[in-house]
């Protein structure tokens, strides 16, 4: 039986860990200059009550309804 710690096994170890460490520098640094990150500008949402398109909602039509609404529209 082969000793797996002999001095040539560990040297092919060694290499073979390097060389995908390489591999995987060379593939992050071809990526990244190839595919530039790109600044994307954040949403602003308007805070401002939304008018509703048939006019104003009176507290009747509210009581009717179950489901409670919110305030402003995002």
């Amino acid at each position: 039986m082969k000793q797996p710690f002999e001095l040539k096994y560990i040297k092919r170890y060694l290499l073979l860990y390097v060389a995908v460490i390489i591999a995987v520098v060379l593939f992050y640094v071809v990526n990244s200059h190839h595919n530039p990150i790109e600044v994307v500008e954040k949403k602003r949402f308007s805070t401002q009550k939304s008018v509703h398109p048939y006019g104003d909602i009176t507290d009747e039509n509210r009581s009717e309804s179950p489901f409670r609404l919110l305030e402003t529209g995002y």
